[in-house]
């Protein structure tokens, strides 16, 4: 059995939170449907990072352990770790728009002019699963859902493609 490698694990977990959040949303519940928005967004970027940039998730030290998260190799100073929305989501706009001059020039790609045109999950926040949902509205998920959609539709682009385009 072939080994699935770890952004296909972050493509798989995108469609699968994104699939969640559609049917929550869909139904009405809000705070759940948010929370699974935000974790399709966060895992399509770790796919697409791990795939197009230099981001790894490769041991850092000879025959050690694969880090539990993405990160940004860094040539001196401190490694940085990809974490959660909405930090990742700038940290994708910053390595993907420094990937795409590489890889197509001057035009950059259309996820990076997604990532740098607004931030709808500014305000999101992993731990809003600990909470009582009610300051999440329905503006705040439909702009979340809209996102969601444009980042998976340029995610499955790029995949058949093999670019970031």
């Amino acid at each position: 059995m072939p080994q699935t490698s770890r952004e296909d694990h972050y493509a798989r977990a995108a469609l699968r939170h994104h699939s969640d959040a559609v049917y929550l949303h869909d139904d009405g519940r809000l705070p759940n449907a948010d929370h699974h928005f935000g974790f399709a967004v966060e895992c399509a970027l770790k796919s697409l990072m791990l795939r197009y940039t230099l981001v790894s998730m490769e041991p850092l030290t000879p025959g050690g352990r694969p880090p539990s998260k993405p990160y940004i190799p860094r040539q001196a100073g401190k490694t940085k770790y990809i974490g959660h929305l909405p930090e990742a989501w700038s940290d994708a706009g910053d390595v993907i728009s420094d990937a795409s001059l590489l890889l197509h020039g001057r035009t950059g790609s259309a996820l990076a002019a997604i990532l740098t045109a607004s931030e709808p999950f500014a305000a999101w926040d992993v731990h809003e699963r600990y909470s009582d949902g009610s300051s999440i509205d329905e503006a705040d998920v439909l702009a979340r859902r809209a996102a969601s959609e444009r980042i998976l539709g340029l995610h499955e682009q790029a995949l058949m493609d093999g670019v970031l385009t």
